[in-house]
C-alpha cells in the first residue's frame, strides 16, 4: 500500500541469482497463511514503521536476546517434526504448521530464517536468526544466528515484530 519497491531477493546459497523473486512470488507457493520471505532488513524495518503508525502501537524486530527466550526450547528431538525445515520439500508452509512455543508461538523451530535489529560487524550485515525450510536437520537449531547483507531479501528470510507494551 506504500509502493515501496520490492527488495533484490535471492537464494542465499547460491552465488548468481538465475530466477527473479519477490516477496509475492519467491520461486515457489505462497498464500496469505505463509511467512512473507524476500523482504529485506529495510522492508521489516519499513513494515514494522508502517504497521505502527497504521495501529498506534509500537511494533519492531527483535532484538537477540528477545528471540533466544522464545526459541530456546527443547522440541521432541525430531527436527522435521519440530520446524519446517529441508525434509523434502520446497518453499515454506502456513504459519500455524507445527508446534508452538511454550510460549504459543508458531514457527519458532522452523519455515523462514527472520531478521532480527542486531547488526554484525560494521552494520553492514544484520543478524537473522532461526531455521529456515532449507536448513538441514543438523543444522536445525533455532538459536543460532548469522549476519546477511541488510539490503537483500532471501527466500528463506522473513521475519517477525515484537509489540512493545506499557508495564501494568
Amino acid at each position: 500500500s506504500t509502493g515501496r519497491p520490492n527488495a533484490q531477493c535471492r537464494n542465499r546459497l547460491a552465488l548468481i541469482a538465475v530466477k527473479k523473486r519477490t516477496w509475492v512470488a519467491p520461486g515457489f507457493t505462497q498464500t496469505g497463511d505463509h511467512p512473507a520471505v524476500c523482504v529485506s532488513f529495510a522492508d521489516a524495518n519499513a513494515y514494522a514503521e508502517w504497521l505502527s503508525q497504521r495501529t498506534g502501537e509500537t511494533f519492531r524486530l527483535p532484538t537477540v536476546n528477545e528471540w533466544r527466550q522464545i526459541a530456546s526450547y527443547k522440541g521432541s528431538g525430531d527436527a522435521c517434526q519440530d520446524g519446517r525445515i529441508d525434509c523434502g520439500q520446497n518453499g515454506t508452509v502456513p504459519v500455524s504448521q507445527g508446534p508452538a512455543s511454550p510460549l504459543g508461538i508458531n514457527g519458532v523451530r522452523g519455515n523462514a530464517r527472520e531478521w532480527l535489529s542486531d547488526c554484525a560487524g560494521s552494520c553492514r550485515k544484520h543478524l537473522v536468526t532461526g531455521s529456515g525450510w532449507r536448513d538441514n536437520a543438523s543444522r536445525a537449531d533455532p538459536t543460532r544466528t548469522s549476519g546477511l547483507d541488510s539490503n537483500l531479501g532471501f527466500d528463506d528470510v522473513g521475519f517477525r515484530l515484537v509489540r512493545e507494551v506499557s508495564p501494568p
